[in-house]
């Protein structure tokens, strides 16, 4: 289950979804942390012990049950910043960015062309998936 607390009506939470159907993924929960410059780079320090700023955290969990649960952190600064050195709205590039955390839970890696390839085809609006 994915759960957003937003204060208008957050459509994106029924194509992250079927993105995890689709993939096939067996995660029971994502939780969605915003937070800016300063907390992901603490983050990324004390878990990969890499000073470079990023958009996006990814990070498995196991909850009491066993079960797979997955915590995406999404730095806002770099969102506004990313969405105006690429001519996009900031609600675009939010949605590549929560797309693309979703993928790296899934397993795609960076360094790989296909995890942007699956970006395009999540965001391509015609894509309807089951």
């Amino acid at each position: 289950m994915i759960y957003f607390s937003f204060y208008y009506k957050f459509s994106f939470k029924k194509k992250i979804e079927k993105i995890l159907r689709y993939e096939k993924s067996n995660f029971i929960k994502i939780i969605y942390i915003f937070c800016n410059n300063k907390y992901i780079s603490t983050l990324n320090f004390f878990v990969f012990k890499k000073t470079k700023l990023t958009d996006v955290i990814t990070l498995k969990k196991t909850d009491r049950n066993k079960k797979k649960v997955g915590e995406i952190y999404i730095n806002i600064d770099m969102i506004k910043f990313n969405s105006i050195v690429f001519k996009k709205t900031f609600y675009e590039e939010l949605k590549r960015v929560m797309i693309h955390g979703v993928l790296h839970l899934i397993g795609y890696e960076d360094n790989n062309k296909q995890i942007a390839e699956k970006e395009k085809f999540y965001l391509c609006p015609q894509k309807d998936l089951m």
